[in-house]
């Protein structure tokens, strides 16, 4: 792992390095703070619960009190009560006393508005009833219930029923509700009877708006209980769908283990408090929180990458422009690095690199100039091989005898000899064109059929547009010489050989074919001269021709040489094929008369 890391690029080291430094930082600081902030909040809903718990357990203690002060004022009339009970009194005694207990009733409606209904039952059968919207109560199957029986035993002065089906009323579906007893004692401290009050098993607790936000959005429970363990409220339950045998529901606390529970007791009245919130929302909490630190730490970690990328660019782009420098240094372009740098360690590196290409380029053409000479003296000697030194008086002194004797095809043959030597060497260094090729090939191929009574013909297909473009001296000469040596299959079979000239589109380069239909190369030594004139247009040469192999590799590797030496590798010689129906070779060399032309145009253009 470390070996990959020292080979990576310096812009990937300094990004990996700041995303393990950003990403330990972040995860590390993000541990603490998701500890810190899961530990608060077990703290806070610990509170919450006992909040919630003390508000509970504060409206209980309200209500029951309130009740009871309620209550206070039907026991100022409990001798009127007592009166009833005691029976005896007229007709218009016990309508007048009713009417009294009824107005006392509805008071105690309008003074609660939690209660639904209010009732009084007396030990002698009398009772007395009244409701908020007209129910009535089946007071007899009210006496008769279990839980009635109860407090009637009990030696509680007041007591709360625990939740139950108010069967014993006219109401559509009953409904749970929650009683209120208070007992009725007489002037001799004897029981004559009791209150009870009916309230909505939802108004039996008055949490406030937060309390029950909290509730709603995390799941706190509360749940009163009675001494006997019986539910007398519980927010989490609707409307019962099954009761006891007594009907009312008993009540079991919860696993602790999955529950977090605050319990409080009002031993006065026998009622326990209880605020159970399920841990299970606490681990929802946790996960969200962790999934939150978990897209925190991405998202912090994908910034850093960002920035680690722009701040490995400001250091690396210098470096990738003058590695970009350096390349092409070693394809052979020794260019300084463009652009404006700071005054740091990079700034200072690629202005020394420019000083030192600028250097190095100057140092080129200084070379490149010697070289220039050098080669300008391997063409002379290279075209000295294959000009015959011949005094042109000597060949004229010969023509002259000739035509005196009367053999004018010595004469024709001298005269075109000296002028093909005259050509050679006066146009070694003047103005040398593809006409004075043709015409110095015309004049060879006629000196060889009168040497050899053949009647060979040459054909040129040269564009006129091509005629004025410079070229090597003695250039098509040697292709000839070599149809003429190799092609031929005998006196009585004259050659036909064809030159070929075009322009090549586009390239601004020349292409010439000499091709013949005669018999052809042999295959080995077609192939050796193929890797040859291919080694020359590589550069791969040296100035020493070989002569073992005859006259034809030397002309064709010297018109290669040549072309090299002259033009670059742009302009090379090759064999496009030889067999038996003939061979054609193909050579190329740049337009220097277009450049010419295309120079004096832009010239113009810019001078217009």
């Amino acid at each position: 792992m470390f070996r990959k890391y020292r080979n990576l690029k310096i812009s990937r080291k300094m990004t990996a390095a700041f995303l393990v430094i950003c990403f330990a930082a972040v995860s590390l600081s993000s541990i603490i703070i998701s500890y810190a902030v899961m530990r608060n909040s077990n703290r806070r809903t610990e509170i919450l619960a006992r909040e919630i718990n003390a508000q509970v357990t504060l409206g209980m203690e309200n209500f029951i009190s309130s009740c009871k002060g309620l209550m206070l004022a039907v026991l100022v009339d409990s001798e009127t009560l007592s009166f009833l009970a005691r029976g005896g009194a007229s007709m218009a005694e016990q309508a007048e006393s009713q009417t009294q207990i009824n107005r006392l009733l509805f008071r105690l409606i309008k003074m609660q508005p939690a209660l639904v209904h209010a009732s009084i039952l007396l030990d002698s059968g009398l009772s007395f009833q009244t409701g908020v919207t007209g129910e009535t109560v089946d007071l007899a199957a009210l006496a008769e219930k279990s839980w009635m029986r109860r407090v009637r035993e009990d030696s509680e002065t007041f007591s709360v029923v625990p939740m139950h089906a108010a069967e014993y009323t006219n109401r559509p579906g009953h409904g749970a509700v929650i009683s209120a007893v208070q007992k009725l004692y007489g002037p001799s401290r004897q029981a004559v009877g009791a209150v009870i009050l009916d309230l909505e098993k939802d108004s039996f607790v008055n949490l406030g708006d937060e309390s029950l936000l909290q509730e709603n959005l995390q799941g706190i429970r509360v749940a009163i209980e009675s001494r006997d363990h019986r539910l007398i409220y519980d927010s989490a339950l609707a409307e019962p769908e099954t009761w006891g045998e007594d009907g009312m529901i008993r009540f079991e606390l919860p696993d602790r283990q999955c529950y977090l529970i605050q319990s409080q007791e009002l031993a006065d009245i026998g009622i326990t408090v209880h605020t159970i919130y399920p841990k299970a929302t606490l681990f929802l909490q946790r996960r969200d929180l962790i999934l939150v630190t978990a897209l925190s730490v991405h998202a912090c970690v994908l910034l850093s990458l960002l920035c680690a990328h722009l701040f490995s660019r400001s250091f690396t782009r210098p470096i990738d422009r003058l590695r970009e420098a350096i390349l092409r240094a070693e394809g052979g372009e020794y260019l300084p690095v463009k652009g404006s740098f700071n005054r740091d360690e990079f700034g200072d590196l690629i202005r020394q690199y420019n000083r030192m290409a600028e250097r190095i380029e100057y140092l080129i053409s200084q070379v490149y100039q010697k070289d220039l000479q050098k080669k300008d003296a391997q063409l002379i000697a290279l075209q000295t091989q294959i000009n015959p030194h011949m005094m042109f008086n000597t060949l004229e002194t010969i023509r002259m005898k000739a035509v005196i004797a009367g053999n004018r095809e010595v004469a024709e043959m001298t005269n075109l000899l000296g002028k093909m030597l005259r050509m050679t060497l006066e146009n070694v260094n003047e103005h040398h064109t593809v006409r004075n090729e043709l015409d110095y090939v015309r004049s060879f191929l006629r000196l060889q059929n009168l040497r050899f009574r053949a009647e060979n013909t040459l054909e040129a297909e040269v564009p006129e547009e091509l005629f004025s473009v410079p070229c090597p001296v003695i250039l098509f000469q040697p292709l000839v010489e070599n149809c003429l040596s190799h092609g031929s299959r005998g006196p009585d079979e004259p050659l036909h050989i064809r030159i070929l000239g075009e322009r090549i589109p586009g390239t601004g380069l020349i292409r010439f074919q000499v091709t013949d239909d005669g018999a052809g190369m042999d295959p080995d030594r077609l192939m050796q001269m193929a890797d040859r004139l291919e080694q020359i247009r590589q550069g791969k040469f040296s100035m020493e021709s070989a002569t073992q192999d005859g006259r034809q590799h030397i002309g064709l590797e010297n018109i290669a040489k040549r072309l090299h030496l002259q033009y670059g590798p742009e302009a090379y010689l090759e064999i496009v094929y030889s067999n038996e129906g003939g061979t054609e070779i193909a050579f190329r060399f740049p337009d220097q008369n277009g450049e010419t032309k295309e120079e004096e145009e832009k010239a113009w253009t810019s001078g217009s």
